[in-house]
């Protein structure tokens, strides 16, 4: 931990400052891949060690209706098992009850809306019940696309981007009605426009960096779509996700990157659009890292060959290194760290650890 440290120069007063904030603040990962920090014992810790008060797991991606049951019920079944640690929210409420009984708030999040999608023939009409079952389940946030074409629109990795088809359109409408997030992050341009467009509660994108310092398609958001993100009252959670904070802009190779790198695309948005509409995402799997290999159906092996524009250059079968400070759960307190040595005030730094998050969820789950 010394080397991290070392990345960052504080007073002791400032050191102080940090420890009292990052322990304080309602601190919101606005996307998990894996549940190993539920399930393996050895990582049971690590978010709660970080100081991670509320965490969007995610239970599905690419599957169907009864795929998607299936894993969200597994999921229950181990936070019930680590009912002292971990427990689900669906409310704002829980996650600050939560927060105050020392347990991880478990949000329920989908990486695709395949799990909603219903039949060809039920598309005739709007075929929205299946999205409303998964609601009462608990779900809470629901990304539109990953990575390619879907019934509602296109992700990242796709040639052509149509947008938000006539379904995505009654899809994002369900949700807004059934209080459950409209997630961007792996969305292609057009589709990411139009669903913030069509929203009337404020949409997120959890777990993406700022493609005006890494020119990431899709995955990284423009200028553009941050300031209609802004004007829908959403918010960005930065990622640490290495080709996402820091590429060559010729090659698409992924560079090393360090905890001053990630808080550059927080500094970005906030001189674009001010401090209510950024928080962090990290998209981190302590295990794979420790592994040293990327899992089966990591999106590196997957998308990296064919889509370096989307996913940088780099190996496949391993991560790139992730910022260093911020390659492990653990260290999240070097976030709050390179805050303070920014400027941003108390206030400011409560927001972007976790209070804008808390506000979107309250203006869709609750409203």
């Amino acid at each position: 931990m010394a080397a991290e440290l070392e990345l960052i120069d504080l007073s002791a007063e400032q050191e102080e400052r940090a420890e009292r904030l990052h322990e304080e603040s309602i601190v919101v990962d606005g996307l998990v891949p894996t549940d190993i920090y539920v399930g393996e014992p050895d990582y049971r810790d690590h978010l709660a060690q970080g100081g991670v008060d509320a965490v969007n797991f995610t239970v599905a991606t690419r599957t169907d209706f009864a795929g998607a049951t299936r894993k969200i019920e597994r999921f229950r079944e181990l936070v019930e098992t680590r009912s002292d640690q971990f427990t689900v929210v669906r409310t704002t409420d829980d996650v600050r009850r939560a927060a105050a009984a020392g347990r991880v708030g478990v949000i329920l999040g989908f990486q695709d809306s395949m799990p909603v999608a219903p039949t060809s023939r039920e598309l005739m009409g709007t075929g929205t019940e299946f999205l409303r079952a998964f609601a009462e389940m608990g779900v809470r946030i629901v990304q539109l696309t990953y990575n390619t074409l879907n019934y509602v629109g296109a992700g990242a990795c796709e040639l052509n981007d149509p947008g938000l088809s006539y379904y995505g359109r009654a899809l994002v409408e369900e949700m807004n009605d059934r209080g459950v997030l409209v997630d961007l992050s792996h969305c292609g341009d057009r589709t990411t426009m139009d669903a913030i467009e069509h929203s009337e509660k404020p949409v997120a994108v959890t777990h993406a960096g700022v493609r005006a310092l890494a020119p990431m398609y899709g995955r990284n958001k423009t200028d553009e779509q941050i300031e209609r993100l802004a004007e829908n009252g959403g918010v960005i959670g930065i990622t640490l996700f290495p080709p996402l904070v820091k590429v060559d802009p010729d090659t698409y190779d992924t560079l090393e990157a360090t905890v001053h790198d990630v808080i550059d695309h927080i500094d970005h948005v906030v001189e674009l659009v001010g401090v209510d509409h950024v928080g962090i995402g990290t998209d981190l799997n302590d295990n794979a890292l420790d592994v040293g290999e990327t899992p089966a159906t990591s999106a590196l092996r997957h998308f990296r060959p064919t889509h370096p524009e989307v996913y940088g250059r780099g190996p496949e079968e391993v991560y790139d290194p992730y910022p260093r400070g911020l390659d492990r759960h653990t260290k999240l307190g070097n976030l709050t760290r390179g805050l303070v040595e920014r400027g941003y005030s108390d206030d400011e730094i409560e927001k972007i650890l976790g209070g804008n998050f808390l506000r979107v969820f309250e203006a869709v789950w609750e409203e």
